[in-house]
């Protein structure tokens, strides 16, 4: 169903409520026309909203229905799967010149995980219905005994229950071995022929950071799938694409961190994950951790392998492959001790990927590496490696290079204390920059927000006061307006708090977007019917326009038309890029202009006559149509331009364009508005040069102020900002903290997995924050 049916709808509105406004007028005069504009806008535009949804929500998306399509959009999505996972094996060493498969990376070994953990082997390669995939040959039960990182990738592929779960203790290098399978699967999907090539899933990573358990777990990793990569977000095939590609079959699932869900909840989290039968699925968890959730329902018909401890000769060999040849004598007394002393409490600390890397990276001298190797010194495996997580921060902080910044390693190290604090009580492992609002209390940001909701209008009402001499007219003083502005930037605040963080499922109601449309349509039916009307039915004006913007707004935004909008108007570049963001919020655009139309030309025609009437209505209805248009389409497009996975600052910075253009486009509505409004009244009574004056001077005041607030509410790195300079004035952060997590990614203390920081190691992380409160 095409835009056109809702334009029809909106004129037959339009149409009916101007008729019924000028037959009142002629019975009961113009206060009760207005009066009866605001209450039957009220009633029809909650109609008209849900008229326009049930017709959006039922358009045909254009389907992906030929097997070349959707090799593009998969191979697209490949490619970007493939340069994240691969930037992050180079960050954490997990691969060099001689690809994954390179002498210097320590091998992974596996074996079958007995214990009461899952199933037998049998019932894993017998039951369920998933095909090898091209080039690999079906599983069997032997194949699951023992075997490494090649054969984890063949089990994968072949396994016919397309279950599989990866277990092992801290630091045993689950993540590690998940990166590199993801990357084989990827480079075996990309040797194939495109025939073949359709039918073999693109396999993402992901952790379960937001996933609750009582929500199916399609849904959300749809959800995170689309929100992480930009190919998904192009909006030609709607926004379910990734919905329907995992139903299909065509993405593989491995989730990362299953222990790090509250210990609660994992128990219902694996009863979801064993309810879903449409892609395949490699859970990556803690031994423990999973062992103490399966009474709740195991997974059935996985194959769950356990990660061997690292042999004390493989961890000897490794070590010796990264010196030179002969190795300096303290490491060579370390690779000796590895090899002649298997059962020493340093050889024993070694059994871990993580920390053989740990000591290979540590930059110890001669004296603190045989100090290692005193029993006396370090009699516990556990004191070995707890020395070694703690050389991370002072080597990483040591390190000489003009693209860092100059900490000190005793602040980094209070600093990240709290944050790994700030993490472990919240049960993740994942630092989401835009939730950390939550660590300082809600009553300062709604303070701060009241503040500068009174400076803004003190400022607004003192600008427009300059305009007295230029004719007669009543304006409040920079006092009345800086205590309403202190009211409003309350109301703003609580709704910024409160307002949530959108998702990407358009068809949820979107109380944000409703609530940012209805306060812009009602101050601008207040400032257009106020002075010609009086309050009372002004109010009732603005009231009903509000109501009718929200619920509209509230259905519409987010779902723009069935088909391709870039295809629809015929441009390219950043023309069109607009005219794309345009047609894609063409549906609220409508929505918050018939409303607003109706809500300031009747009740204004009725008094100034049909003419300001038909001004007022075609000036505000065009400004609010272009103005919200833009946002919607905007919001919804914007993070498809993106060339690259989101991370953390790119994150921010799309944050920080998407507010301000929400906030210029918002404040241009309002201002014009109030402008053309204030121009029409002045020149029932002043000359037009006049008239323009003051209309000019009241948009570009009111326009700024409310420009700045809408920006501030919409925006997560404003809410973020604060919490920041909250906590550097209580020493627990600096005060530009996202370019110290910025810089510690790069000294390799923290990694990137799309918009998330996450410590380099669970295990740094649990060393940093228990003794920090």
């Amino acid at each position: 169903m095409r835009g056109g049916v809702l334009v029809g709808l909106a004129v037959v509105v339009l149409a009916m409520v101007a008729g019924l406004a000028v037959v009142v007028a002629g019975v009961g005069g113009e206060t009760m026309a207005a009066v009866v504009v605001g209450v039957v806008t009220g009633v029809l535009g909650p109609a008209l909203s849900a008229g326009a949804a049930w017709l959006w929500r039922n358009r045909r998306w254009r389907e992906i229905t030929s097997a070349a399509e959707a090799g593009r959009v998969l191979d697209g999505l490949a490619d970007e799967v493939r340069a994240q996972w691969r930037e992050e094996a180079r960050v954490r060493r997990l691969r060099d010149a001689g690809g994954p498969a390179a002498a210097r990376r320590l091998g992974v070994r596996w074996e079958w995980a007995a214990g009461g953990v899952t199933g037998r082997p049998e019932d894993a390669v017998a039951a369920g219905g998933f095909a090898p995939l091209a080039g690999l040959s079906a599983t069997t039960a032997d194949d699951l005994r023992e075997g490494g990182l090649e054969e984890l990738f063949r089990i994968y592929g072949g396994l016919a229950s397309g279950r599989m779960v990866v277990l092992g203790g801290p630091g045993a290098g689950k993540t590690a071995a998940g990166v590199l399978t993801v990357l084989r699967a990827l480079e075996h999907r990309r040797g194939l022929a495109e025939a073949e090539r359709g039918g073999v899933p693109v396999p993402v990573l992901l952790t379960p950071y937001g996933w609750d358990a009582r929500r199916p777990l399609a849904d959300w990793v749809a959800e995170r799938l689309t929100r992480t990569y930009p190919v998904l977000r192009a909006g030609e095939h709607g926004p379910d694409t990734a919905r329907r590609l995992l139903a299909e079959g065509h993405v593989a699932v491995f989730l990362d961190g299953f222990d790090e869900m509250a210990p609660r909840t994992r128990a219902a989290a694996l009863r979801a994950i064993d309810e879903q039968a449409d892609f395949r699925i490699v859970l990556l968890a803690r031994t423990a951790e999973f062992a103490a959730a399966v009474p709740g329902g195991h997974l059935r018909d996985a194959a769950a392998l356990r990660l061997r401890p690292v042999p004390p000769r493989a961890a000897a060999d490794y070590l010796a492959r990264w010196q030179v040849d002969p190795a300096p004598p303290a490491w060579r007394r370390v690779i000796d001790r590895l090899r002649d002393a298997p059962d020493s409490p340093f050889a024993r600390a070694l059994s871990s990927p993580l920390a053989v890397t740990l000591l290979r990276d540590a930059r110890l001298d001669d004296a603190e590496m045989d100090a290692l190797l005193d029993a006396d010194r370090f009699g516990t495996a556990a004191a070995v490696e707890e020395h070694l997580l703690d050389r991370v921060l002072p080597v990483a902080y040591d390190r000489a290079d003009h693209r860092l910044r100059a900490y000190d390693v005793a602040d980094a190290r209070r600093w990240l204390g709290r944050t790994a604090a700030r993490m472990s009580a919240a049960g993740t492992r994942d630092l989401a920059w835009w939730r950390t609002h939550e660590w300082t209390p809600r009553a300062a940001r709604v303070l701060a927000m009241t503040v500068v909701g009174g400076l803004l209008a003190a400022a607004a009402a003192a600008l427009v006061g300059t305009v007295d001499t230029f004719g007669e007219r009543t304006t409040a003083g920079p006092g009345p307006a800086a205590a309403a502005g202190l009211v409003l930037g309350f109301a703003l605040g609580w709704a910024a708090e409160y307002r949530g963080r959108a998702g990407t499922r358009p068809a949820a109601f979107r109380p944000g977007m409703a609530a940012v449309a209805g306060l812009a349509v009602g101050m601008a039916a207040l400032l257009t019917v106020g002075p010609a009307l009086g309050p009372w039915p002004a109010l009732a004006v603005a009231g009903g326009a509000a109501l009718a913007t929200g619920g509209a707004v509230g259905l519409t935004s987010g779902n723009g038309p069935g088909w391709s909008p870039r295809r629809a108007v015929g441009r390219s570049g950043r023309t069109g890029a607009v005219a794309e963001a345009f047609v894609r919020g063409l549906p609220t655009g409508l929505a918050t202009a018939v409303p607003v139309a109706l809500a300031t030309g009747i009740p204004l025609g009725l008094r100034l006559g049909a003419v300001a009437g038909v001004c007022e209505a075609l000036a505000t209805g065009l400004a609010f149509l272009v103005a919200f248009a833009l946002i919607d389409g905007r919001s919804g497009a914007l993070p498809a331009l993106l060339p690259t996975v989101i991370d953390p600052v790119t994150a921010w910075r799309h944050d920080v364009r998407r507010s301000v253009s929400i906030g210029v486009v918002f404040g241009a509505a309002v201002g014009g508005a109030a402008g053309v409004t204030d121009a029409i009244i002045m020149a029932s009574h002043e000359t037009l040069p006049v008239a323009l004056g003051v209309g000019a001077v009241t948009a570009v005041a009111l326009g700024a102020g409310t420009a700045v607030a809408a920006a501030l509410t919409v925006s997560d790195a404003w809410r973020t900002a604060i919490s920041f300079g909250l906590l550097w004035l209580r020493g627990e952060a600096p005060l530009r903290t996202l370019r110290f997590l910025e810089d510690a990614h790069r000294r390799e203390v923290l990694r990137v997995v799309g918009p998330f920081y996450q410590f380099r190691h669970a295990t740094l992380q649990d060393r940093l924050a228990p003794d920090r409160v």
